[in-house]
């Protein structure tokens, strides 16, 4: 068995996001303390874990990149509009915070202005609301679930026009609400 059967390539993108994250908040973070706190020494600190976040940042967005086009379409209507939501504010935010760090190189020594802190905060932001979507569209749009783990019904029940397969069982209201059907035979 090969590492791409174990890891399918669209998984490669989870297992990577959450570094990127962690650092570019936790480096925003540490700015925004040592600025209050007046610690010079804490503003080179914040500056390195920015650094080490754009890096992350850039494989992550590299990962994404791959899963965009390697996914499996098992996931839901609202999922796949949602991606380019997700990708737009998620490039929006490293390009800032590549922007801050590059600045902040720049000046060096000196303290970063507060355009550069602002900046920071409005990238973190969109970081995070980029993010929630990412876990929207795992846990609410089954983008990346791997078909074999899906139910029949399910695995069939997506389409990219926007039809879907109905249930008996199930009113038609409750699958528009959710934009899937479900199965409850005794098999899975």
């Amino acid at each position: 068995m090969s590492l791409w059967n174990l890891l399918p390539v669209w998984e490669i993108h989870p297992a990577t996001v959450h570094f990127p994250i962690a650092l570019l908040l936790a480096g925003v973070a540490m700015d925004l303390y040592a600025w209050w706190r007046g610690r010079q020494e804490l503003l080179r600190v914040a500056h390195g874990i920015l650094v080490a976040g754009v890096l992350a940042g850039l494989l992550a967005a590299l990962s994404g990149f791959l899963a965009f086009f390697t996914l499996p379409p098992t996931h839901t209507e609202e999922a796949h509009t949602l991606m380019y939501w997700h990708l737009g504010l998620q490039v929006a935010a490293l390009v800032a915070f590549a922007s801050v760090v590059l600045a902040r190189w720049r000046l060096r020594q000196r303290a970063p202005a507060g355009v550069l802190r602002t900046t920071g905060l409005v990238a973190a932001g969109l970081l995070v609301v980029g993010s929630y979507l990412g876990g929207h569209l795992v846990y609410r749009g089954a983008a990346g679930i791997d078909p074999s783990l899906l139910s029949p019904a399910l695995r069939e029940g997506h389409h990219h026009d926007g039809e879907a397969h109905g249930h008996p069982s199930l009113p038609p209201q409750h699958e528009r609400e959710h934009g899937h059907t479900h199965s409850h035979d005794q098999t899975h």
